[in-house]
């Protein structure tokens, strides 16, 4: 039976040894998809209670969208529910309806708001969902387990940790 959750709710990510990261979902998107953010701070145990107040108040390493496949399946364990005191701004994105046209934004529902500049445009990236499997490759990649491939430079946040 799948995995019930929701927004705010924190979870676990296995990383290694044992470890694992905190993970809070951000936002449900369409689809199947999950808004995550993932935090620096580090759980030692799965079976172990998780201060949720010790996740930072400041912006997660990753902010990223992906399925969520992981958590309804219970990989990415939900261990409770968690608002920090300043939510996180949920991305802008751009999408375009022909090629060379007007890029329009859109928002992570699918929604499709006003037209941008072109000075905009360059700033925003298109919407894209990773997979759980990458999202887990890139966090073992910033505890230095694995190698670091550009690619996890798109799930990254604006502000590094």
């Amino acid at each position: 039976m799948p995995v019930r959750y929701r927004q705010s709710d924190v979870f676990l990510i296995p990383v290694a040894d044992g470890a694992f990261a905190l993970g809070r979902v951000v936002v449900k998107a369409r689809g199947g998809n999950v808004l995550v953010a993932i935090y620096s701070e580090l759980a030692e145990s799965l079976e172990g209670a998780v201060e949720l107040g010790r996740l930072p108040a400041s912006r997660p390493v990753f902010l990223v969208e992906a399925m969520d496949l992981r958590i309804k399946d219970g990989t990415w364990r939900v261990v409770g529910n968690w608002t920090p005191p300043t939510e996180l701004p949920t991305p802008v994105y751009k999408t375009q309806f022909e090629p060379g046209g007007d890029f329009f934004e859109q928002m992570i529902d699918g929604s499709v708001g006003r037209r941008l500049t072109a000075d905009e445009a360059t700033r925003l990236k298109t919407q894209k969902s990773f997979s759980p499997a990458l999202v887990e490759k890139a966090i073992r990649a910033f505890r230095g387990i694995e190698p670091w491939l550009s690619v996890f430079d798109e799930l990254r946040t604006s502000e590094k940790a």
